[in-house]
């Protein structure tokens, strides 16, 4: 018979199932809260959430589409196409090379953008405000989840701080308002983790709503990306985990046998759920899903990436690479949390819910572990490992906790204060760079100062709807509807999705090195696709720049006027192989463009080849001195 529990034999602040017994072996108090202080805390806790979810509602409004957006919002359409079809329309299975470029989209589970694509259907605002606001609202339930698990292992203050410490992490945040593909894992993931510890609380009969939730969460995650199925070892992970501490640390007798068959039963039904709106894994239930899962871990795209100020390979990156950008992109509060929780985790080793916290722990760490001994093709800083934020931050909420309740002993309470002046910082961040949150780098990188031209920034195209809607608002009516205007961009994609209705806009695709060659009145350049040295220079952007999406004053995209035409017409000299024309055109031109290397770079070649070594050799070295005497604009 399970004894009573009570202050003197309960671990304090440790939330102990009704039908379990507390532990009383001796180890560091966890936070101890009242019957009156968990009242108060719950309050604050529903206070936090609604604050929360209607903040990033508010703010999803701002966020522009992003790089993987306009892919995954096609093939969520021809999901729905297919379901309503009963299966007839069969796009889904041959997307266009336009939404396909890398030939594994079919891969993707799409269940978010599925539900995008029905609720797109009946939603009053534009498309992607709607993807936007769903995509929000996924980062949202993220964060709720992994709330509630900071509940369970340790107090509804953990959770407030969980909450909090999610929002405020400008990284996530900023994820959480337009990347369909890893925001929407993270949430299912976090969600699963959740509903197979409420499930492990009630073996070895749980009742059937626990088998349900369960089953759902694994299958829903399988749904959104196939590495959902990595939740199906975890039941066993976890199993092993639970049954070692009962067994061998809390000395309780453990019916191993018992709890085969359900974990058994969530293991199948959730492997088989996770084919339920994935037409690709549908055909095949049993073997598509494993297929995806073996063509994504050998996903060999690569692309440049700015890291530690030069550019190299996706496949190339050295293996500190995700560490380290973890580091760098995540606020010191979260960071010292997870230092504490470091520092308190084996204290902890005797405590009731020890397989729980070690359980999450490894929900965190196991898939950067795996993913940097494999060493798997990573790119956008830790982008791809996003979904292990939420575990951590139940990580970095718990320590900070615990060091809450060792201040309170020596009656000093203002441990979870010490973390809210901490999250100032991020908090001020979110506020001067709005809708840039994503640009956010701590002082260990030097800040977005340091960061700028050493690391990439605005990866994900966010800042090219601000240029878009200054375009539309302000250069736009200067023009006449029968006048044709010519804009050009290196994302073109997407700002077609913004101007495309514009009957006397022509838009273009460019490459930033190609810019004079191709025809155009404006263009809306983006810093991902540009040269980290010219970058560092400051010298991307010609006078003619008319605006500037930055962060801190750094731009990270800018719409263009023409500097000159007479690029144009040296181009077409070139063509006649008239050189001096081309000389006498290129200089006019370099009188409203001068720190255009690559204009200089031509004159050089030009020269040349007319075998006039010694200007082309001060052309090479005017392109040095800019490089070398540039400085980065703070506008």
């Amino acid at each position: 018979m399970a004894k009573k529990i009570s202050k003197s034999n309960t671990q304090p602040g440790i939330q102990v199932p009704k039908n379990q017994t507390a532990d009383t072996g001796k180890s560091l108090p966890l936070p101890e809260l009242n019957g009156n202080d968990d009242s108060k805390w719950q309050k604050v806790f529903v206070i936090s959430l609604i604050a929360v979810f209607v903040l990033m509602t508010i703010m999803s409004f701002s966020y522009g589409i992003s790089g993987d957006e306009v892919d995954m919002n096609e093939y969520g359409k021809a999901i729905f196409k297919y379901f309503t079809s009963f299966g007839a329309n069969t796009t889904v299975f041959n997307m266009p090379k336009e939404y396909n470029r890398d030939g594994v989209i079919q891969y993707y589970g799409g269940l978010f953008d599925f539900i995008c694509a029905i609720v797109n259907k009946i939603s009053p605002f534009a498309e992607y405000t709607t993807r936007h606001i769903l995509n929000a609202w996924a980062g949202f339930i993220a964060m709720f989840f992994a709330a509630k698990i900071s509940i369970r292992i340790f107090n509804r203050q953990a959770g407030v701080l969980c909450v909090w410490l999610m929002f405020l992490s400008p990284f996530f945040l900023g994820h959480a308002m337009n990347n369909p593909k890893d925001v929407p894992f993270a949430t299912a993931y976090i969600a699963a983790v959740y509903c197979i510890i409420l499930l492990f609380d009630h073996l070895p009969k749980p009742p059937i709503k626990y088998y349900i939730w369960a089953i759902l969460s694994i299958g829903f995650t399988i749904n959104v990306r196939v590495g959902g199925i990595l939740l199906i070892p975890y039941l066993i992970v976890f199993a092993a985990l639970t049954f070692f501490f009962k067994k061998f640390i809390q000395k309780e007798d453990v019916a191993l046998k018992n709890w085969i068959k359900p974990i058994l039963i969530v293991a199948i039904l959730g492997y088989l759920l996770g084919s339920l709106f994935w037409p690709f894994a549908l055909k095949d239930p049993i073997n598509n899903p494993l297929t995806a899962l073996h063509e994504m871990s050998n996903f060999k795209v690569s692309l440049a990436q700015l890291f530690e100020g030069s550019k190299m390979s996706s496949d190339e990156l050295p293996t500190n690479y995700l560490i380290k950008s973890f580091i760098i992109t995540n606020p010191y509060v979260v960071l010292i949390g997870l230092v504490l929780m470091a520092v308190y985790l084996f204290v902890l080793f005797k405590n009731k819910n020890a397989a729980i916290l070690y359980f999450v722990l490894f929900t965190g760490l196991f898939p950067l572990a795996y993913i940097i001994y494999t060493k798997a093709n990573v790119y956008h800083a830790w982008r791809h490992v996003l979904f292990i934020f939420p575990s951590l931050a139940v990580m970095s909420a718990g320590g900070w906790a615990m060091f809450s309740e060792y201040l309170a002993k020596r009656k000093l309470k203002y441990g979870m204060a010490i973390a809210g002046l901490l999250m100032l910082e991020p908090a001020y961040f979110i506020v001067t760079t709005f809708p840039n949150t994503i640009t956010y780098f701590n002082g260990f990188a030097g800040g977005v100062d340091g960061a700028y031209g050493n690391y990439e920034m605005d990866y994900y195209y966010n800042s090219i709807k601000q240029c878009t809607d200054w375009f539309r608002k302000y250069e736009l009516p200067k023009y006449k509807a029968t006048d044709t205007i010519i804009l050009a961009s290196n994302a073109v994609h997407i700002v077609h999705q913004y101007l495309g209705d514009i009957k006397n806009l022509k838009l273009d695709y460019v490459r930033f090195p190609q810019r004079n060659q191709k025809k155009w009145d404006y263009t809306i350049f983006h810093i991902a696709l540009i040269r980290d040295d010219e970058i560092r220079a400051g010298i991307w952007l010609p006078p003619s720049t008319l605006f500037k999406a930055t962060s801190k004053g750094h731009p990270l995209s800018a719409v263009i006027k023409r500097p000159s035409y007479d690029d144009l017409k040296g181009f077409d000299a070139i063509q006649k192989n008239q050189a001096d024309s081309a000389l006498y055109y290129f200089n006019q031109y370099l009188k409203a463009d001068p720190e255009n290397i690559d204009m200089l770079g031509i004159m050089a070649n030009i020269y040349h080849q007319l075998h006039q070594d010694n200007i082309a050799q001060q052309y090479n070295a005017r392109i040095n001195k800019i490089l070398e005497g540039g400085a980065i604009s703070s506008e």
